[in-house]
């Protein structure tokens, strides 16, 4: 079977080795298109432009651009404050912030405190992000004037500050969201934020073009225009690269990260990341609502073989949930569970599948995803388990997870904020089940306990404990099987200028330009 498995992949790597060279192994150098113009290649469109409406990755790097929060994580990972000048902790409790004076939206209107106190409000109530804020107290959030606004939580929590800084905290204009209502975010006149780039033209499944603002209150945007072209194939997007009708591109291939070393006209970027690829499960679907069932698929699978032959020498093997980037993650002790057969079928029989099951692996288009899938779907065989892939597009896939269609899965998860709250809380509590992330749909109270513990815990090493409790927990119910602890690559032209990278995979744009000859 290994050399099975092999030969599939050998040959895939010859066919996509093939395909780079027709497009040529070395880049122009040359700028195609308007000069004015960054243009990012994307591997996936926005699902929706409006902050509240989404929790995914792709919409992300676009809303990060057109809106802004109360604070932000600066290039040393520091919380400093945005559209709040400062803010005051009363008590455990109790926060007041002074907002900037003659900030505008991008329809002219100053930003004043209602617009921040109906933001908050409504993203205490979005189902995409509620996970994030529900720590509010949503009927204590008031303005004091035009530039204060203060609010009280449910209970100490050590995290509110690293929530406000994720996209879901935008700051809305209140007016152009009443008067759009349901459908805020799903057009180009239905877009209105503080940031440096304003939305002029989204052709879905093709673009998403944005425009420098003027009137941005800070420092302008170096580039007059941005554009995002939505290319899911992988090798197009580094050929758009190499040939000019791309500045930048967004998660590379493994195989291309070397094409893009060698390149003199290109410049390659690295960095770890707070995200874990994981086998996910739907634990309220039988026969997945047994762990014995889980532990059985976790043993079926060789992990330490299956990474390596897809992800080639990006990112490594994931031991637990949560990645050692994070803060109280016990990622670096713990170890992947090693390959028994025997094991694996001796728990099916004791879950009452001695003969095994059919079943089904959703994932999105990244190849890699599919790879994995069908690595394991050959390993997964020979302890009886039938497996059928399914491939969607990225907003098919994520509406199969946010209404419990899905058997096993195939996805990432990415910490929101620095805070572990922002990885554990909205993939394992029974509050964030489905839009919010829980996509295995658990319901664990023992699990939901020690997530609300933790959030209320203030005392540092108490709080380590418990996220050490949750991780173990998680483990050894094999609620998911983590895979793969990624890394984000990201290729620029050699003449891009004042790109930063960020452990969340989504880039801020307002200081890159593109320097031409």
């Amino acid at each position: 079977m290994k050399k099975f498995i092999s030969l599939i992949l050998a040959l895939a790597l010859v066919m996509t080795v093939l395909t780079g060279c027709g497009g040529g192994n070395k880049s122009t150098g040359e700028k195609k298109g308007d000069k004015d113009t960054l243009v990012i290649a994307n591997d996936s469109d926005a699902i929706s432009l409006d902050p509240m409406g989404t929790n995914d990755n792709a919409s992300s790097k676009v809303l990060v651009q057109i809106y802004e929060g109360l604070f932000e994580l600066n290039d040393k990972a520091e919380e400093v404050p945005l559209l709040a000048e400062s803010y005051d902790k009363v008590s455990d409790t109790e926060y007041v912030f002074h907002l900037r004076k003659g900030v505008k939206f991008h329809n002219g209107d100053e930003m004043k405190a209602s617009d921040v106190v109906f933001s908050l409000k409504r993203a205490c109530e979005a189902p995409n992000v509620k996970h994030l804020f529900n720590t509010i107290d949503e009927d204590s959030i008031k303005a004091d004037d035009d530039y204060t606004v203060r609010f009280n939580l449910k209970f100490p929590y050590p995290g509110i500050i690293a929530s406000l800084m994720h996209p879901g905290g935008a700051i809305l204009c209140q007016k152009e969201v009443e008067a759009a209502g349901d459908s805020y975010g799903t057009s180009t006149d239905k877009v209105c934020g503080t940031g440096p780039f304003k939305l002029d033209e989204w052709s879905k499944a093709n673009a998403i073009k944005l425009s420098r603002f003027e009137d941005y209150y800070g420092e302008k945007a170096k580039m007059a225009k941005v554009e995002y072209k939505i290319i899911p194939e992988p090798t197009n997007r580094l050929v758009e690269l190499q040939t000019g009708g791309a500045d930048i591109i967004y998660e590379l291939q493994p195989l291309d990260v070397e094409k893009v070393e060698k390149d003199e006209n290109l410049v390659m970027l690295r960095s770890a990341d707070y995200g874990t690829t994981y086998l996910g499960f739907n634990t309220q679907k039988a026969p997945f609502d047994n762990p014995k069932v889980r532990q059985a698929v976790a043993y079926a699978i060789d992990m330490d073989d299956l990474i390596p032959k897809v992800w080639l020498g990006l990112g490594k093997t994931a031991s637990n949930s949560m990645p050692p980037s994070l803060k109280y993650s016990i990622g670096g002790e713990t170890k992947a569970r090693a390959r028994d057969v025997e094991k694996a079928k001796a728990l099916l029989a004791e879950a009452g599948y001695p003969n095994g099951f059919d079943t089904t692996i959703s994932t999105n288009e990244r190849k890699q995803r599919v790879d994995m899938a069908t690595i394991i779907k050959e390993q997964l065989k020979e302890v009886g388990i039938n497996v059928t892939i399914n491939v969607m597009e990225w907003s098919a896939f994520n509406d199969v997870l946010k209404n419990a269609k899905q058997d096993m899965f195939e996805i990432a998860w990415n910490s929101d904020t620095p805070d572990p709250d922002a990885f554990l809380f909205p993939c394992f509590h029974s509050s964030a089940k489905g839009e919010g992330g829980n996509y295995c749909w658990l319901e664990d109270p023992e699990m939901d306990k020690l997530l609300d513990d933790a959030r209320q815990e203030l005392d540092e090493t108490k709080r380590g404990e418990i996220y050490r409790k949750a991780q173990e927990y998680i483990l050894d119910n094999q609620i998911w099987i983590p895979e793969y602890w990624s890394e984000l690559t990201v290729a620029t032209s050699k003449n891009v200028e004042g790109f930063e990278m960020n452990c969340f995979g989504y880039y801020k744009l307002n200081k890159v330009e593109v320097k031409t000859k």
